[in-house]
């Protein structure tokens, strides 16, 4: 910890300003290194994209280029996303044809819309990684520490990476644990009060009526608090509306506003292996 003097007027009723020198502590660069190695860990970022980065992201067709570009473009924008907290503060990847609708079809026709519509395999996760880590490296916080006034010191910003399949069924278990509630609410709270939420491949677990409750809590206390969701699903957004309730894809595509974009094309997995 660095000691520093900082200037601060002290009003004093019918007298001038007294100015005075207070001492003030302010993290040194080994503090904030370790900081930012502990934020990298509580990310939770998986283990098969803890390389994944925009340089090796391949951008092989116009469907690769317009999901790179749109990152890009989003993290541009995201200093003043964090600063500023608008409404419309979300990035989302979601499906033309959404896989629930394909499994609906008959075997022939949906092997064909499959082929046509495809939204697998088009690097959306590998993305997703790369902007969490340029998010941790790069982005900075002034907590509000009373209305309309934020502290001097900045802080690294919190990021939190989940699967969809592994993050609702921990939170069905905790549901079911008969510790009080203690460990769902910290898996909600870890969820609601991140600074940045990273979804991948989110309606991706079959649907029930308390997985819904548990989409639309986290979900809405983001949207009401404005904080950043970015967010991939293989179902497009008639589909997921049905997998996570209609109200919480709902604020999902108001958080997004015209950062949702509906993707399709190769599967860049089946390319490589037939290589």
């Amino acid at each position: 910890m660095l000691i520093e003097k900082v200037e601060e007027e002290i009003k004093v009723k019918g007298q001038e300003p007294i100015k005075v020198l207070k001492d003030v502590g302010r993290p040194c660069h080994c503090l904030k290194q370790k900081s930012l190695k502990n934020r990298f860990k509580n990310a939770l970022i998986p283990e098969e994209f803890k390389n994944a980065r925009f340089d090796n992201y391949k951008t092989e067709n116009e469907t690769q280029r317009t999901l790179f570009n749109a990152t890009k473009d989003y993290l541009k924008d995201f200093p003043n996303i964090m600063e500023n907290k608008p409404k419309q503060n979300s990035l989302g990847f979601i499906a033309t044809f959404g896989e629930t609708r394909i499994r609906n079809l008959s075997g022939e026709e949906r092997y064909k819309v499959k082929a046509e519509h495809n939204s697998f395999g088009l690097g959306k996760t590998h993305l997703q990684m790369a902007a969490a880590k340029w998010i941790l490296n790069n982005i900075r916080i002034h907590d509000e520490i009373a209305p309309g006034q934020k502290s001097r010191f900045d802080r690294g910003c919190r990021v939190l990476c989940v699967s969809d399949i592994r993050f609702m069924g921990e939170l069905i278990n905790a549901k079911m644990n008969s510790d009080g509630g203690q460990t769902l609410n910290k898996l909600l709270e870890s969820a609601i009060q991140a600074d940045v939420l990273v979804w991948d491949d989110i309606g991706k677990v079959k649907y029930s009526e308390t997985k819904e409750g548990l989409y639309y809590e986290i979900i809405n206390e983001r949207y009401r608090q404005q904080k950043p969701i970015i967010f991939s699903s293989n179902e497009d957004i008639g589909t997921l509306s049905e997998k996570i309730g209609y109200a919480a894809s709902s604020r999902l595509e108001e958080m997004c506003g015209d950062r949702l974009y509906r993707v399709e094309g190769k599967d860049y997995r089946l390319r490589r292996e037939a290589q």
